[in-house]
């Protein structure tokens, strides 16, 4: 529906500012007025460096490997392959508070009051650039533990939208029993959340998807495929 915002005079235009400040919202929202956002991200462009020592055959390659920050590999991938992957499997820090993540040069730690923000902040920045470098028929896939996995799924229905949620998956990650969290309950298990249109746009036969080991993790537990933060 089309606003007429311009031809509303300065009172009505702050009434209507002020209605939608008093609006409840649903969904996930942080703090980013209370953290420094800017500090997500990198204020310059790095543009990428060609290592012909470490390439094979002649150009266009048909498999790129990026070494550098996430973001300006992100970046980097939006000017030249936007729209155009199929998948994207993303690796991102835990934000279990144990140095796993930094934000504006610093570790976070537990006793950051902003620590779940700031993680926030970090992947939507992120994660946008991922949006936009997805193909109409591809997928993503983010894992994720206990500590993040509520806000994380939220965010996601944020980012990608509702509607394009595939599923959660649970994926063994250890075999023990001594990964006890502080009131004693033993997790052997991470999650994986899938956004798409549909996992039918996935090739489940190509053989980046199958077994070869018989690892007991299996394939996508190798995490094989994608993009790796």
């Amino acid at each position: 529906m089309a606003d007429h915002y311009d031809d509303y005079s300065r009172e009505e235009l702050l009434r209507e500012l002020r209605l939608r400040d008093r609006r409840p919202r649903f969904g996930l929202v942080w703090e980013r007025k209370e953290i420094d956002h800017e500090k997500a991200i990198n204020d310059d462009f790095v543009a990428l460096d060609y290592d012909p020592n470490l390439s094979c055959g002649s150009a266009p390659y048909q498999n790129l490997i990026i070494e550098g920050d996430n973001f300006d590999a992100l970046r980097y991938l939006r000017m030249t392959h936007p729209g155009k992957i199929k998948c994207i499997y993303i690796d991102p820090p835990y934000n279990t508070g144990n140095r796993d993540f930094i934000y504006n040069d610093r570790f976070v730690d537990k006793e950051d009051s902003y620590r779940h923000s700031k993680w926030l902040e970090f992947m939507y920045r992120r994660l946008q650039l991922a949006r936009d470098l997805l193909a109409e028929d591809g997928v993503i896939f983010v894992s994720i533990d206990d500590g993040e996995a509520c806000h994380l799924k939220l965010f996601m229905d944020n980012v990608f939208g509702l509607s394009q949620f595939i599923g959660q998956f649970v994926w063994k990650s250890r075999q023990n029993q001594d990964n006890r969290t502080k009131n004693g309950a033993s997790i052997d298990h991470e999650y994986v959340f899938a956004y798409g249109v549909s996992l039918r746009g996935v090739d489940r036969d190509h053989e980046q998807f199958k077994n070869p080991d018989n690892d007991c993790k299996g394939g996508v537990g190798k995490r094989e495929y994608g993009w790796v933060s």
